[in-house]
């Protein structure tokens, strides 16, 4: 049971169990938190950098941002409003965003809607059904995206076969880098634990013994055609093919597409979507550029990812919210923590 709205900081410990339920790229849930008094502090955790797949902490912030908005959805469950500063320049203490406890409130439907879908959202890697979105949704998202600050579009008919070539393409590249397998491989489970972090194989529609095998294949330099197909086709394929973006392309403007992402895979949840990402086509600086081109996209692509319904799927592991409240007490991050992150939240 939740503390009363009134006990600001046991609350706020309390809405931390929601934070972690946030995606981030591998699982890596790349976060922190400090509470003091009715304000939750949220800090970009190096730790947990992906220096392979997301060298500038892009992803990470974007994480960051997602883990923020579940707060801001569970707190107005609990019956309180939030505010919500992000930080618009680099700090030694990796400081990303503040939020704050404000006034007593009651939630809508919407809200109520939004808060139920927070355990429920998924990251769906296996093939979606042919069934469409419903009626009305997708302008739904974009709405709520813009919103949080980002935007949303859909990539129609005619620009899918130039996109879905750049994913492929971003399939080659990455998995023919011995650094990125091996990140993949780092992050890469076995079992069914509920707590900890990674990728487990059921994540992927994998058994446990093509788990351990993916695992040590990995490093070695596998067959990619089988990925680059797959890709293409969802990519293709998919009813909802959206990419999301910001007018800038700084730390804040990464935070604030988290923000946005997480509050558009929710309401999508809330009607029975899963989403997956083609983060290949971001992360590789080329083929983003290229993203930018072939859909005439004003801003700058924060994000490719496809909506659908698909089979059913168990959430995967996510550390326990006590391992992420850093206390008051706790040391300042070392140096060696605060390069990455102070690199990727620069303006």
């Amino acid at each position: 049971m939740a503390p009363a709205p009134e006990r600001a900081p046991e609350l706020l410990a309390h809405l931390v169990r929601y934070a972690v339920l946030a995606p981030s790229r591998h699982n890596t849930q790349p976060w922190l938190f400090e509470i003091e008094g009715p304000e939750l502090r949220v800090y970009a955790d190096a730790r947990r950098a992906l220096p392979a797949a997301d060298p500038d902490g892009r992803e990470l912030a974007m994480a960051c941002g997602a883990a923020l908005h579940n707060v801001e959805v569970a707190a107005l469950h609990f019956g309180r409003a939030t505010s919500v500063e992000l930080l618009p320049a680099v700090r030694k203490d990796a400081l990303v965003a503040r939020l704050t406890l404000e006034e007593r409130c009651s939630a809508g439907p919407l809200d109520e809607a939004l808060f139920r879908a927070l355990p429920e959202r998924r990251t769906n890697r296996l093939a979606f059904d042919a069934r469409e979105p419903p009626p009305g949704l997708l302008a739904l998202l974009a709405r709520d995206a813009g919103a949080c600050g980002a935007w949303l579009r859909v990539v129609e008919p005619p620009a899918r076969p130039a996109v879905a070539e750049l994913v492929a393409e971003g399939d080659r590249i990455e998995w023919s880098n011995p650094r990125f397998r091996a990140e993949v491989a780092a992050w890469s489970r076995q079992g069914r634990a509920p707590t900890g972090d990674g990728m487990p194989g059921y994540a992927e529609g994998l058994s446990e013994p093509a788990a351990v095998l993916r695992q040590l294949l990995l490093r070695l330099r596998p067959d990619v055609s089988g990925e680059t197909r797959r890709d293409r086709h969802y990519a293709l394929h998919t009813r909802a093919l959206l990419v999301l973006s910001t007018a800038r392309d700084h730390g804040q403007d990464w935070v604030a597409a988290g923000r946005a992402l997480q509050r558009v895979l929710l309401r999508a949840a809330a009607c029975g979507l899963s989403a997956s990402y083609f983060s290949q086509a971001v992360e590789v600086p080329r083929l983003r550029a290229g993203l930018r081109q072939a859909l005439g996209e004003r801003g700058h692509p924060q994000l490719l990812f496809r909506l659908g319904f698909g089979r059913a799927l168990a959430p995967t592991p996510r550390r326990p919210a006590a391992e992420v409240l850093r206390s008051l007490r706790a040391a300042a991050p070392s140096c060696a923590l605060m390069g990455p992150v102070a690199h990727a939240l620069s303006p």
